[in-house]
């Protein structure tokens, strides 16, 4: 690794854009505070979220275990003239709380200001903070379908959620729920974001082994003719004719061509491909700390086939669930129902929410976890693991 213009460094001469964390400041003559750089953080962990498929898996993979089959009694419920139900705000909610470490919610109370009437669900990455007043309480939050173009999107003003306080204009609050972060009043910070390098880089070599497969990026031979020296043209019209030939995603490589006068038979030289197995090694250590940021003990737990395969796993997937439930998915979702049922109390919902869990294996119905075929599909490696009433298919 070689240094580089800030925010950038080169890997095998490579190069790859660093994340900075952000800073949450106020700024002069704005009504709202400062979310990371030029305002956008949030639009910055939606690209991580949309260009890194592990990280991807773990936010979907979490976010599931949160919503689990939906919450009891009352998920079905709607909520909003638009037609939604509680289940559906709810898995919303979860989505942005485990994207963002937040949520934000749009309440809208009757005439009488008895009751919550209506509640619908704001993207999080929407909304900013009011500046804090002298007691530190935030009263007014802004929102916006799109900071990086206020000329065209404006924001909106709406009083922070206060259910002492909801007369005349203030029917229409926004509630802003968020996890603690040390050193972040207004705004959260997800727990991964010590890994957001590592997630930016995910995605980034991703998108540099597809460039090298569709153009050819990296060269896999060189190739020496010795039967003269053609016009720069006719140079040209043969590099054409072998591009055509050999390369493209199914003969993934370019290659050098240079010309000499006549003497021996044409030379093929091939490069070394050591950078392969360095880029192996580089997606395993960051696919490893995406785990370790989201807490993930087992990549089994996603789908994904560890170095021991499957057989005898069922133990490790048993424990790693466990943990993931306890650690991960219950903390969130405690925090999650705790903030959202108040709102449905004040709605009128006087009910305990309950979420109706998934269930990653039934454990009375498995057999036997050690692979009982394997086959080959595409080139996927199949491998089939029978139970009782169903069979589970991971391809690879």
């Amino acid at each position: 690794m070689r240094s580089t213009p800030e925010g950038i460094y080169a890997i095998n001469g490579a190069q790859f854009r660093a994340v900075e964390v952000p800073t949450i400041q106020e700024v002069r003559n704005k009504d709202y505070m400062f979310y990371g750089q030029k305002n956008l953080f949030p639009a910055q962990l939606i690209e991580l979220y949309d260009t890194s498929a592990m990280h991807h898996t773990c936010i979907t993979a979490i976010t599931a275990g949160i919503v689990g089959d939906g919450i009891e009694t009352i998920g079905d419920e709607y909520i909003n003239s638009k037609g939604e139900t509680i289940d559906e705000i709810y898995e919303k909610i979860s989505l942005d709380y485990t994207l963002y470490a937040g949520y934000a919610i749009n309440v809208i109370w009757n005439k009488e200001r008895t009751k919550i009437s209506e509640i619908y669900h704001l993207p999080f990455n929407n909304v900013r903070s009011g500046k804090p007043d002298e007691e530190d309480e935030v009263t007014e939050y802004m929102y916006s379908s799109d900071w990086a173009n206020l000329r065209k999107h404006p924001y909106q003003t709406y009083r922070a959620f206060d259910a002492t306080d909801n007369k005349g204009d203030n029917a229409s609050q926004i509630y802003y729920c968020y996890g603690y972060t040390p050193g972040n009043e207004v705004y959260p910070l997800p727990e991964y974001v010590a890994a957001m390098s590592d997630i930016s880089l995910d995605a980034q070599i991703s998108r540099f082994h597809a460039n090298n497969i569709a153009n050819g990026l990296a060269p896999s031979m060189i190739l020496k003719f010795r039967n003269g020296v053609p016009s720069p043209e006719e140079r040209r019209d043969v590099y054409k004719e072998i591009e055509r030939t050999f390369t493209g995603t199914e003969n993934a490589g370019r290659f050098f061509l240079t010309f000499s006068e006549p003497g021996k038979e044409m030379e093929v030289t091939p490069i070394d491909s050591a950078n392969d197995d360095y880029y192996l090694l580089l997606e395993e250590r960051v696919s490893s700390r995406i785990l370790t940021a989201h807490r993930i003990t087992s990549p089994l737990l996603l789908g994904i086939k560890d170095s021991t395969g499957f057989s005898s796993n069922a133990d490790e997937i048993k424990v790693a669930y466990a943990h993931f439930e306890g650690t991960v998915v219950e903390p969130k979702r405690k925090k999650i129902l705790s903030s959202f049922g108040y709102m449905l109390r004040l709605a009128g919902y006087n009910v305990a929410l309950n979420v109706r869990p998934n269930k990653l294996v039934n454990e009375e119905e498995v057999e036997d976890t050690k692979p009982q075929s394997k086959n080959h599909y595409n080139g996927h490696s199949i491998i089939s693991i029978r139970a009782k009433n169903e069979a589970m298919v991971f391809i690879r």
